[in-house]
């Protein structure tokens, strides 16, 4: 005699896979929106302890040097940051010794003044990234440079 499940068992097993699969699925689409958060995050660290390594050495080296990739001391504010972290596109090309990892995913734009606006993986409109309302980058948010500060920082609603 053949043993075979019967069209009750069958659908049960189908009815717990539906709810096991609706369960998972949200915090799997979450990852992406945590990777792009944790990458833009990491990245925006970097840059701000790079501004610092150049505002020490300035300090250190009484104005007088040469700093990454290629600049000069005239690209510097009076107080030793950077007038801005690169050419746009790529966006951290002076700042960065290997802006390539950051290439295309970073964009930017001058407000004028010395002040630069930064987007990263979470923080462009395209992100998939929904507004968090909190300290971390979503698609609503942007990063200011302010060549007057050295500050790297996160704004709410660019």
């Amino acid at each position: 005699m053949k043993r075979a499940f019967t069209l009750l068992e069958l659908i049960f097993v189908i009815v717990i896979i539906g709810i096991v699969a609706a369960v998972a699925i949200p915090k799997f689409v979450a990852l992406t929106a945590n990777s792009k958060i944790s990458s833009e995050l990491a990245t925006a660290s970097t840059i701000q302890a790079a501004i610092d390594d150049v505002h020490s050495d300035w300090i250190i080296s009484e104005g007088d040097f040469e700093w990454g990739n290629e600049r000069n001391s005239s690209d510097l504010t009076q107080k030793g940051y950077p007038k801005q972290l690169g050419d746009c596109s790529p966006a951290f090309n002076w700042i960065l010794k290997n802006y390539s990892t950051v290439e295309g995913k970073w964009s930017c734009s001058s407000d004028g003044g010395g002040v630069y606006t930064y987007r990263g993986p979470a923080s462009t409109s395209d992100s998939g990234v929904s507004n968090n309302g909190s300290d971390k980058p979503d698609s609503d948010d942007c990063w200011k440079y302010d060549s007057t500060k050295g500050t790297f920082t996160l704004k709410e609603g660019c």
